[in-house]
């Protein structure tokens, strides 16, 4: 193999035809699943022109991709409102609605020092500002447009999420000239019904805001390289500011593209190298013919040994940073000069800037600069087997230009919060998230095993992940530059995710939409075939007329490429049966996780510490009191414990007389009718108004079984054992038994079948259903005597 192939539509028809299925027929459909060079003119014709009235024959090949994206949409909105905010739902939705009243409402008041504890500002702790500016501007819409509760309500914080996961769906469609139509269609159906990727699209936590801008960003590049227009470029860019600007785990995702960038730039290198042997041997004829895969193999030697010394460096400092107070102060005053010398610096760098735009447009004025032609190392490419090298080298100043343009106007608006925390805010969103970022690798919120999603997803995805397998080895026997790119994406999204220290089921849908892409190439073949099949059979006199060409051939070589040809008939049509069988517990878990228990975490792994229904109890009874005592007018007095502050920040932000620091932080000594107190607090509460209160025990949040957790290590003189935050009985016996195995137990293959058959069905949860966080409404005695509301 001398070089990487083109990524082409021409690479992808190995999948349709032996010699009987040659036919017309067959080359039309061809033609309608791959684009040529004639068609991408064309594509490139029609985006130029302003508006063009689609023809009959594409709303006909459109109708099908619709179809899959109008399911995508009643999937991820139908009772989007219906379950009660997470806690981190509610703080993205509070926080967006403090964006609102203050930076976009009363924007002036923000630009004056004393009212910035008033206004949004970016904190790591909660990442990136897009998600606010988002959820504001729909509170907004929603305002304007008359939406119940001002706007303000458990749907319309999550509309943007919604938006997002199912314009996720309709990205596969640009990469249809690479994996072909029904590929493309595939991996959209895929998208659209995921469990993970539907139930995280009705979710208002930023990673599938992440995940779309990230697609987004793969989609555009890959078609910059095959048409070279700036738009795409831009856009590329743009979604990666989107992507930063929404979560600090894009970090991860620039290591993974970036290290299979330069990958491929080794292999074009490499490839110009070519090998000779003096003596044409067997052995020789075996040998690469160019120093492409010895390059490769080197560069992924060194980054293998740049990887571990850097994740040691940054386990490290993480270690070092958060080791004692004095470290940390001293990572503070470090990080603050820094973000300091940032903002000093970032004007300077936009007058270079300016000057180095101003010098190339004088010198082009001038011509100084050749417009048309090859120069400098571009002349050296060759651009057929070097096309990444040759497209970095032979870009347009322009496209850099604009893109950087757009792509820090971007970071400035919603880093800055509208440019009212300037020059604050530029500091900030540059050093402050990879500082946070740094900070959690030692917390490691959650504490899941290594192993972590390697048991979630094939509890969640079935068709996905078989189907992922086979693509993998696919794009690995027939590969293409963006085949291997899915695979690198995908491999390396496993192995970064399960290596970080803070692992959670939303990051699942990470891992989730590149093995989507990989099962609709893995599928792809079986489906074209059966589907030429059926084509076929409703073209009779096609047909008709190659059986009789047939028989006037017929010969033995003939016969023999019909018999192969009925088998692979026979073989796609049963990988479509097993992929149908796939689909059914997909489909079954994506119903009862979004749908059924959409709420209830102790029977769904893929839900984590989920506000349960309970706070929709508790918040009628305050609605009834202060409707009874005060006439409905949000005046009611309530006391909050500061261990139940979220997610009822967000539920009580109507209501005018709420102290959540209850009681330090209430300015009145007076009891209030209400108060509300979580499982931390509750002892002191009780003991100190028990006697002149009601109270009534509640859940608050509740949570999926961990017995998979690894067993309690148990140190020896030889070995020493890490801290465990949470400890199980190990995922195989706890798949088999649950969380409380008979002692001297082992892995039992037909148990943990069973049990997993009866979870996808029944949803009998493997271990403990009980496992929660409890809240307690207390209501003075004499407001149950006047209003006749018990807690």
């Amino acid at each position: 193999m001398s070089s990487v192939p083109r990524t082409t539509e021409n690479e992808d028809s190995e999948t349709t035809h032996d010699a009987t299925v040659t036919s017309v027929a067959t080359e039309e459909f061809v033609a309608e699943q791959y684009l040529d060079d004639d068609e991408l003119e064309l594509e490139e014709e029609e985006e130029r022109r302003w508006f063009r009235l689609p023809t009959k024959e594409q709303w006909r090949a459109a109708l099908p991709f619709l179809v899959v994206y109008l399911l995508a949409a009643i999937l991820r909105f139908w009772q989007l409102g219906e379950r009660p905010l997470h806690h981190d739902e509610s703080l993205h939705g509070y926080f967006a609605l403090q964006l609102l009243h203050n930076n976009i409402e009363h924007w002036s008041s923000c630009l004056i020092p004393a009212n910035k504890g008033a206004c949004y500002s970016y904190d790591p702790l909660l990442h990136g500002p897009f998600q606010f500016h988002a959820i504001a501007i729909v509170y907004l819409i929603s305002q304007l447009l008359g939406v119940a509760d001002h706007g303000v309500n458990t749907t319309t914080v999550r509309i943007v999420a919604a938006v997002m996961g199912t314009g996720m769906v309709m990205l596969p469609y640009v990469l249809r000239s690479y994996i072909g139509r029904l590929g493309a269609w595939i991996a959209s159906f895929l998208m659209a019904v995921s469990p993970s990727l539907v139930y995280y699209s009705r979710f208002a936590r930023e990673d599938i805001y992440m995940a779309f801008f990230t697609l987004w960003m793969v989609v555009a590049f890959a078609r910059y390289i095959q048409t070279r227009k700036a738009s795409w470029f831009i856009a590329a860019a743009a979604a990666f500011t989107l992507s930063y600007a929404t979560n600090e785990a894009t970090f991860l995702t620039i290591a993974v593209f970036g290290s299979f960038f330069v990958a491929v730039i080794a292999w074009e290198i490499g490839g110009q190298w070519t090998l000779r042997f003096k003596r044409e041997t067997v052995l020789a004829s075996r040998l690469p013919r160019t120093g492409a895969p010895l390059v490769l193999v080197a560069y992924f030697i060194v980054l293998a040994l740049f990887a571990k010394w850097f994740f040691g460096y940054m386990d490290s400092l993480s270690r070092y940073i958060t080791g004692s107070q004095q470290h940390q102060d001293i990572a503070n005053a470090f990080v603050n000069q820094l973000k300091l010398n940032t903002e000093r610096l970032m004007p300077w760098l936009g007058i270079v800037l300016a000057l180095i735009v101003i010098v190339i447009l004088l010198r082009e004025q001038f011509g100084k600069v050749p417009l048309i032609g090859r120069r400098g190392i571009a002349r050296k490419i060759n651009p057929q087997r070097q096309r990444l090298l040759d497209t970095i080298f032979t870009m347009p100043w322009t496209h850099w230009f604009f893109a950087i343009v757009l792509s820090w106007f971007i970071f400035l608006v919603l880093f800055t919060a509208l440019f009212t925390d300037l020059p604050n805010g530029i500091g900030n969103g540059i050093w402050e998230g990879l500082y946070y970022w740094l900070q959690q690798q030692q917390v490691a919120r959650g504490g899941q095993p290594w192993y972590y999603y390697l048991l979630l997803i094939p509890l969640y995805e079935q068709i996905g992940l078989v189907f992922g397998i086979v693509g993998i080895i696919r794009c690995l026997v027939r590969p293409t530059r963006l085949r291997l790119f899915l695979v690198y994406w995908f491999v390396g999204n496993v192995v970064i995710y399960s290596w970080a220290g803070e692992k959670m089921p939303w990051l699942t849908i990470h891992m989730t939409m590149p093995m989507m892409i990989l099962a609709a190439i893995g599928l792809e073949p079986a489906a074209l075939k059966v589907y030429h099949f059926v084509r076929e059979r409703w073209l009779e006199r096609r047909v008709t007329a190659i059986v009789a060409t047939d028989q006037e051939e017929g010969s033995k070589g003939t016969w023999g490429a019909k018999r192969r040809a009925k088998w692979a008939l026979g073989g796609s049509f049963a990988t479509l049966g097993v992929a149908l069988l796939l689909l059914l517990p997909t489909l079954q878990n994506m119903y009862q996780l979004n749908f059924i228990h959409e709420a209830d975490a102790p029977h769904e792994m893929m839900i984590y510490v989920q506000t349960t229904p309970d706070i929709n109890i508790v918040m009628n009874k305050v609605g009834q009191i202060d409707q009874k005592m005060d006439g409905g007018n949000h005046q009611l007095m309530v006391g909050i414990t500061n261990d139940a502050t979220w997610p009822y920040a967000w539920y009580m932000r109507d209501y005018t007389d709420v102290c959540y620091n209850f009681t330090d932080g209430c300015g009145s000594t007076a009891d209030p009718p209400v108060i509300i107190t979580a499982a931390d607090d509750v002892a002191t509460i009780e003991a100190r108004y028990g006697a002149d209160y009601d109270i009534h025990q509640y859940v608050l949040r509740s949570q999926w079984d961990q017995g998979y957790m690894p067993p309690p290590c148990i140190p020896t003189p030889g070995k020493t054992c890490p801290v465990q935050q949470y400890v199980g009985v190990g995922p195989w016996l706890w798949l088999s038994y649950g969380d409380n195995p008979p002692p001297g137990a082992k892995f039992n293959l037909a148990r943990a079948a069973t049990n997993i058959w009866d979870w996808w069905w029944y949803r009998k949860a493997f271990g403990a259903t009980n496992g929660g966080y409890n809240m307690y409404l207390l209501i003075r005695k004499d407001v149950v005597q006047q209003t006749g509301v018990q807690p």
